[in-house]
């Protein structure tokens, strides 16, 4: 499908709050506005939540793009594509900065590295002392694309729609499962976020069909607000299983309006200053690589900060101020990133041309 420039938006808006969820703020918010930002970022589960749903949508997006030009027979090469560009896209950043956290001896990471290499990292989030705790989601998106291609690609299109039904509601019952009765993690197994990548996957199947989809909007358009009113009344039941699964499903919701607002808007307002924003467009493209980098690049900048100010201690009350550590932290993240964009990935994605989908 085309490039659709909101969607960097997005997925800028998302490793914010990731960023927010592990890194926390340089202030401490209080009443209400802490209320606010801790039922977003939720620890950066919803911006976890926004990548799922966007990843569901754009590559279910191709998948079915494909299906329809092929016939049965050559959708092995498409098949084959879809893997090369995903390897092209992932690997390269994945592995390289696994092996930068081997070669500082971290311990947890050796004892565990069949986990990692083999994106099963997932498996372990019922352990302590992990040291890449955010790698969870890399598995589960590495788990999906092993399985998602060859449903959509070769089960008959008259049971398509069957595939996104049934992986919303697998998604939601092993929620439920794994929170109420084998008191695991969110996201321990694939499964449990089939959900997200399904609601996703099921909008992109939607707009095959011209009619349907715009009679799904509209319709969509009448049930967000009841659905975000009744987030409102249940959310002093927020403990109970119930009530985590469906903060979880509206979190799902959202993210589907966000895909939704940025292929759709009409505003120039919005399209200016937040879909087609140069600073959100930036950190959306450079995204993966900051999210693969922050969590193990904040441990890493404070004992650099520490040890400058040791050396330099007239220094030290301006480095280590909350403020000043905080964006300096956050603008050497994205510099960082950017040259790993520049100079890692971009030229390895330019690959992708002999994988071109046909």
């Amino acid at each position: 499908m085309k490039y659709i420039k909101g969607f960097d938006s997005i997925r800028a808006i998302a490793v914010i709050i990731v960023i927010i969820g592990h890194w926390g703020l340089p202030f401490a918010p209080k009443g209400a506005l802490d209320e606010v930002i801790t039922s977003v970022v939720q620890f950066g589960r919803f911006g976890v939540t926004m990548f799922f749903v966007l990843s569901g949508f754009l590559i279910t997006s191709i998948l079915l793009h494909e299906k329809e030009k092929h016939d049965h027979s050559a959708r092995l090469v498409s098949v084959k594509n879809f893997f090369a560009r995903r390897v092209l896209r992932i690997f390269p950043i994945y592995y390289l900065f696994i092996f930068l956290i081997l070669l500082t001896g971290d311990p947890y990471v050796r004892s565990h590295i069949w986990y990692y290499l083999g994106y099963s990292s997932n498996l372990l989030r019922n352990k302590n002392d992990l040291s890449l705790p955010h790698f969870w989601t890399l598995a589960i998106e590495e788990q999906f694309y092993l399985i998602w291609p060859w449903l959509i690609l070769f089960v008959n299109k008259k049971y398509t729609r069957y595939i996104f039904i049934v992986s919303i509601l697998l998604g939601t019952i092993s929620q439920y499962i794994s929170y109420n009765w084998l008191h695991l993690p969110y996201g321990y197994i694939a499964v449990n976020c089939f959900d997200s990548f399904g609601l996703g996957a099921l909008y992109a199947w939607m707009r095959l069909d011209k009619e349907n989809c715009r009679k799904f909007e509209q319709s969509f358009r009448l049930v967000f607000p009841v659905l975000l009113f009744a987030v409102w009344k249940i959310t002093p039941m927020s403990g109970m299983p119930v009530a985590v699964i469906f903060i979880r499903f509206v979190d799902n919701i959202i993210s589907l309006a966000l895909i939704m607002f940025a292929i759709n808007n009409t505003n120039e307002f919005a399209r200016k200053y937040l879909l087609e924003n140069r600073v959100l467009n930036f950190i959306g493209k450079i995204s993966y690589g900051i999210y693969i980098y922050h969590f193990s690049f904040g441990y890493g900048y404070l004992r650099l900060m520490n040890g400058i100010s040791q050396k330099l201690p007239a220094l030290s009350k301006i480095l280590l101020n909350d403020y000043f550590f905080y964006f300096t932290k956050f603008g050497c993240l994205i510099l960082v990133s950017w040259l790993s964009y520049k100079l890692i990935e971009q030229p390895i994605m330019r690959l992708k041309h002999k994988f071109e989908y046909k």
